[in-house]
């Protein structure tokens, strides 16, 4: 990643939460700050919008990581007796280690400015373990979301991949907020990952809505099935 990219990433970063402050100052989550509290039942539109720029990032990011390298690039290292499987594994376990890593800093960013904006909302100290629980679940659902996009990729062109997974993530969320304000259906949110990392959504402890121990094993087997759907594809694919 060059300077001008992580630069850039970090002024999206401040944008959201400035954004976040502005339309929405509750401060409802365990950091005293919406990002990990997410966008509230109601689905209010600039909410939605303001969460959706963070996302929007990676996946723009992460577009051809996989399939442009190991069409381009990574034929020279094929030639070179290397396993495309190990390859190609080994550049999604990259990007997933810079999805977790970009998705981390967001969170220390939107503790400092609780920090700094209020110390008296930022509340987490008293509640640590449901904010780790929290703030685990909002980092491995973009890791999730951004294998599902490269596995996407595998299977389909980098373009289609980007437009898939990125209505899929606007449609979760929009969804999601409907069926918790009408609390029926509740079941399907589970299939709706975006909501996973939000904590207005994932209550803690569990008093309707999603549950925190569900939500991590949902994660946990999709990552499973995506990579051996990874295994398998490229057990298979044509690079000539």
């Amino acid at each position: 990643m060059t300077k001008r990219i992580f630069l850039t990433i970090l002024i999206v970063i401040l944008l959201q939460i400035l954004l976040f402050d502005y339309f929405d100052g509750s401060k409802a989550d365990l950091t005293g700050y919406m990002i990990v509290s997410g966008v509230p039942i109601n689905n209010k539109f600039v909410l939605v919008g303001t969460w959706y720029i963070f996302f929007s990032m990676l996946s723009s990011l992460s577009l051809g990581y996989l399939r442009q390298y190991i069409s381009g690039y990574g034929l020279y290292l094929l030639i070179r007796e290397k396993s495309r499987v190990k390859l190609g594994i080994s550049r999604i376990m990259k990007l997933m280690i810079l999805i977790s890593g970009l998705s981390l800093i967001q969170l220390l960013f939107s503790i400092v400015f609780a920090l700094i904006n209020n110390v008296g909302e930022a509340f987490f100290y008293d509640d640590l373990q449901s904010f780790i629980c929290i703030a685990g679940l909002y980092i491995m659902s973009n890791f999730v979301l951004i294998f599902i996009q490269m596995v996407l990729e595998l299977y389909l062109t980098e373009q289609v991949s980007l437009l898939l997974i990125n209505v899929y993530a606007l449609f979760s969320v929009t969804l999601g907020g409907v069926l918790l304000s009408v609390q029926k259906l509740t079941w399907i949110l589970y299939f709706l990952i975006p909501n996973f990392g939000m904590y207005e959504r994932v209550h803690l402890p569990e008093a309707g809505g999603l549950s925190p121990v569900l939500a991590y094993m949902v994660l946990t087997v999709i990552t499973i099935i995506l990579t051996v759907l990874t295994y398998i594809r490229l057990k298979k694919m044509d690079l000539t």
